[in-house]
């Protein structure tokens, strides 16, 4: 499972996949479309799970005014930062287990009052990205999101396997190309089997059969 792959060493494995395949005219392909190709893929991907490599915490003060935090979310002092409400995993009272809900649609945010953050809303701030409900709900909160990267450019090192990638942008351009259905049905195949394989080498690691109980039960008792 490589990551950390060039962009362009990305490019070249995916022309050298295709160009192997009999049929195909890799040559009228440019390397920036067989980029734009890896980069669509990427971004399919990185939207259809919460993968740990991207996953980062912030613990962030609440202004108790206007329910978003005293810091800019978009650009904090460290790391890229949370650029999109859809990209929040979760976010938890500190000291608290139980995650806080989305805003409801048919609650009237000024009934909800108080200085303990009860729910998560998007918030029309570029640099915030949300508030909480109550406005006025002071202390602090912890936000489990994923960072989303920067558009690859050449130089740039791409953290994710890298096969899923070669494999995947090889499958579209197969696609697109036309001229080989075998060979596009093997390489769906190929990409498919290996996303399998990331998810599934993502679960072994037992998780809490509820997050919210606040006390691990660790104690085993004989009768």
């Amino acid at each position: 499972m490589s990551h950390g792959t060039l962009f362009e060493s990305l490019i070249q494995s995916v022309i050298r996949r295709v160009g192997q395949v009999t049929g195909t005219s890799v040559q009228v392909y440019s390397e920036d479309l067989i980029g734009d190709m890896i980069q669509h893929k990427f971004d399919v991907l990185f939207e259809e799970q919460w993968w740990t490599q991207f996953m980062r915490w912030r613990t962030v003060t609440l202004d108790g005014t206007t329910g978003v935090p005293t810091i800019s979310m978009r650009n904090p002092p460290d790391g890229k930062g949370l650029q999109r409400f859809e990209d929040i995993h979760s976010a938890f009272v500190t000291n608290s287990n139980r995650p806080l809900p989305r805003f409801p649609d048919f609650v009237n945010p000024d009934t909800v009052k108080g200085s303990t953050p009860r729910f998560l809303e998007i918030d029309a701030s570029d640099e915030k990205v949300f508030h909480v409900y109550p406005i006025t709900a002071t202390g602090t909160i912890n936000v489990h999101y994923r960072e989303l990267p920067d558009n690859f450019v050449t130089g740039a090192e791409v953290d994710f396997d890298n096969q899923a990638l070669i494999l995947g942008a090889a499958f579209d351009y197969l696609s697109s190309d036309g001229t080989n259905p075998s060979a596009t049905d093997d390489m769906k195949d190929m990409f498919e089997s290996r996303i399998k394989q990331l998810k599934k080498s993502r679960a072994w690691l037992p998780h809490a059969l509820d997050p919210r109980v606040e006390d691990t039960v660790d104690d085993w008792f004989e009768t």
